[in-house]
């Protein structure tokens, strides 16, 4: 167990309870039930069962958590197979997220899905910034190139919000990509991340192209 990391400073986010419920699911699925339960274990978190979080939109849960848990799955499995379950977990999120009947995601409905591709893609990252931003203490920001979007989100740079950006950073690289695998009726997209230090902030942004990977 992991004792340096059992703190919950208060300058950590919080998001609300639904999502977190709902990345707790998509680890359990990705991970398994026996894996799940260790990582739970091993991050001092057995008490986070998912029958103990509510479905609750309000920002109530410490992100302090996720990041014991992400620093967990680092020392359990190394840091590329932690980036790849992260990643594999973030896939599952977003389905998660979009069965959910409320609040729902907002990004398939007629007034997105009707645009061109280009327009489609920014609106669909505008959208995702907005909802995640009304549910979390996170800023989020967008921005349009010819080839793709950059989305990306900023904590105070301090070593504790760098492990949790790092984790959250891989789930939503996860998210984009079945997010774009489902828009794109099963095409893959190439998606870049990249991490910045910029004055007092850490920044995590991932690049996404419009265009899916023909190769």
């Amino acid at each position: 167990m992991i004792a340096a990391a059992q703190s919950e400073p208060s300058a950590f986010a919080s998001c609300a309870n639904f999502l977190a419920r709902a990345i707790f699911a998509s680890l359990d699925e990705t991970l398994g039930k026996t894996f799940y339960a260790n990582l739970l274990r091993e991050s001092g978190l057995e008490q986070v069962a998912l029958s103990a979080l509510s479905d609750e939109v309000g920002k109530s849960f410490p992100l302090s958590r996720l990041s014991r848990l992400f620093v967990a799955l680092e020392k359990m499995e190394g840091t590329t197979a932690q980036r790849g379950l992260l990643q594999r977990s973030g896939r599952a999120w977003f389905l998660n997220l979009q069965r959910r009947s409320s609040p729902s995601l907002g990004i398939f409905t007629a007034q997105v899905l009707t645009l061109p591709k280009t327009l489609k893609i920014k609106r669909s990252g505008e959208i995702l910034a907005e909802y995640f931003h009304r549910y979390m203490d996170i800023e989020f920001s967008v921005q349009a190139s010819p080839t793709g979007i950059r989305w990306g989100f900023g904590l105070p740079h301090a070593q504790q919000n760098s492990l949790l950006g790092s984790g959250l950073a891989d789930l939503w690289v996860g998210f984009w990509s079945e997010f774009l695998y489902t828009l794109s009726g099963g095409k893959h997209h190439l998606i870049h991340l990249n991490s910045e230090v910029q004055l007092e902030k850490q920044a995590w942004v991932i690049d996404i192209p419009y265009l899916p990977f023909e190769g």
